[in-house]
C-alpha cells in the first residue's frame, strides 16, 4: 500500500503537535570568538574526512528564513505542507525553525538544509503526517547522493500511529530521526516527563539539554529513553529578517546532534562510497560522546563530541601482508599503529 493511501485510510483525527516552550534573549550580535556551545562539543573545526560531501538534512519546523545570509547558501528544495502560502513558501512566522537551522549550519557548514514547514498560523492537523509522507516519497525519487539522511524534529505532542509508521519508513530508507526531549523537566532524574512524542519512541535519537557548566538544564525533560545530550541554554543563532537571538530549550540541543549525524553520514559515504544504514550510523554516533557524571535519564550516554578519531569508526579487518622476517612484520605493525589502527601479529 502506498504511504499516501495509508494516511488517507487511517486519518481519524488531527494531530496536535506543538513547539516546546523556550526562552528568548534579544540583542545578540555575532562576535569573533567561538561560541561556548561549539567549543564545548569541539564542533568548530571541520573534518577533512567529509571534504567534497554535502549531505541533505531536513529541518521540520516552523519554516526557515531562506534569505538569511548564514542560511541562504545552504538551502535546497524548501517545502511547505501548510495552508500558509504556496508549496515552496517556508516563511517562518515564529523564528523557531530559523534558529534551529542556524545552529545546524554553524555546526556543519557543508550540509544542504531542506526546510519542511509543518507549523501553520491556521493548522488543519494533517501537516505532520503529510510532511513526513512527503519526505518518504522524496527519498524514493532522488539519487542516493541527494537522499535525506537526517530529520530534525524539535517539537512534540501526543502519540500518533501514522507518524510512528512514517518514522519507521524513513528509518528503513536510511534516514535518522533526531528529536528534542521536551522542556517539561524539573531538574530531577527520579521523575519522568514522558508524554512527548515522537521523542519517547524507541526508533528516533532523543536529545536532552545541558547548560554552560555541562550540567543538565533544569527545563530538560527526563525519562528512560534519552539517548544523548547537547548544549541547549543561551544558544546564539539566526533569526528571521537577517538577525540573531539567543534561545534556550531542548529544541536548541537537537540540531547539534543533527549536524553531527550529517557529518557522520558524509564521512562514511566518502570512505565507503555509500551512505550508512541507520544502525551503522548510530553505532558511530554512540562513540562520539563525552561521559558525564549525570543520570542517564537526563543525558543518556553523555554529551556529544565532534572530535574526529579513527578509533570511533568501525573498520573491516585487513591483512597488511605476510613477511618471512619478523622485523618486517613488526615495522608494518608499528606503521599501522601510528595511523591509530588496532593491530596484532599472527604467526603462520
Amino acid at each position: 500500500m502506498k504511504i499516501s493511501q495509508l494516511i488517507e485510510d487511517r486519518k481519524t483525527k488531527p494531530v496536535k503537535m506543538a513547539l516546546p516552550k523556550y526562552e528568548v534573549r534579544d540583542g545578540y550580535h555575532p562576535q569573533g570568538t567561538v561560541p561556548w556551545n561549539l567549543e564545548l562539543i569541539n564542533a568548530a573545526l571541520p573534518w577533512e574526512e567529509t571534504a567534497g560531501q554535502e549531505p541533505v538534512g531536513v529541518i521540520a519546523d516552523t519554516g526557515v528564513d531562506v534569505y538569511h545570509p548564514v542560511l541562504k547558501p545552504r538551502i535546497i528544495n524548501p517545502t511547505n505542507v501548510t495552508t500558509d502560502g504556496p508549496p515552496a513558501n517556508v516563511t517562518d512566522f515564529d523564528g523557531h525553525g530559523t534558529h534551529v537551522a542556524g545552529i545546524a549550519v554553524n555546526c556543519y557548514s557543508d550540509a544542504r538544509i531542506m526546510p519542511l514547514k509543518l507549523f501553520a498560523k491556521n493548522p488543519t492537523g494533517w501537516e505532520f503526517q503529510d510532511g513526513l509522507a512527503r519526505l518518504v516519497e522524496y527519498n524514493r525519487q532522488v539519487y542516493e547522493a541527494d537522499k535525506i539522511v537526517a530529520v530534525n524534529c524539535s517539537w512534540g505532542g501526543p502519540y500518533d500511529p501514522i507518524l510512528h509508521c512514517l518514522i519507521r519508513e524513513l528509518i528503513g530508507q536510511g534516514t535518522m530521526i533526531i528529536c528534542s526531549a521536551g522542556n517539561a523537566g524539573d531538574g530531577r532524574a527520579d521523575t519522568s516527563e514522558i508524554f512527548n512524542w515522537p521523542a519517547f519512541l524507541y526508533e528516533p535519537v532523543t536529545v536532552g539539554a545541558i547548560d554552560k557548566e555541562a550540567l543538565a538544564a533544569k527545563y530538560s525533560s527526563s525519562y528512560d529513553g534519552i539517548d544523548l545530550a547537547a548544549p541547549g541554554s543561551d544558544i546564539h543563532s539566526c533569526w528571521p529578517g537577517g538577525g540573531y537571538k539567543a534561545l534556550s530549550g531542548t529544541s536548541m540541543a537537537t540540531p547539534h546532534v543533527f549536524a553531527l549525524v550529517l557529518r557522520i553520514y558524509a564521512a562514511f559515504r566518502k570512505r565507503e562510497e555509500r551512505y550508512p544504514t541507520v544502525d551503522e550510523a548510530e553505532a558511530i554516533l554512540w562513540r562520539h560522546v563525552q561521559k558525564l557524571n549525570l543520570a542517564p535519564q537526563l543525558v543518556g550516554l553523555g554529551l556529544i563530541d565532534y572530535t574526529y578519531d579513527r578509533r570511533r569508526w568501525p573498520l573491516y579487518r585487513v591483512q597488511l601482508g605476510a613477511y618471512f622476517q619478523k622485523e618486517n612484520a613488526e615495522a608494518a605493525k608499528n606503521k599501522a599503529t601510528e595511523a591509530e589502527l588496532s593491530t596484532y601479529m599472527v604467526k603462520y
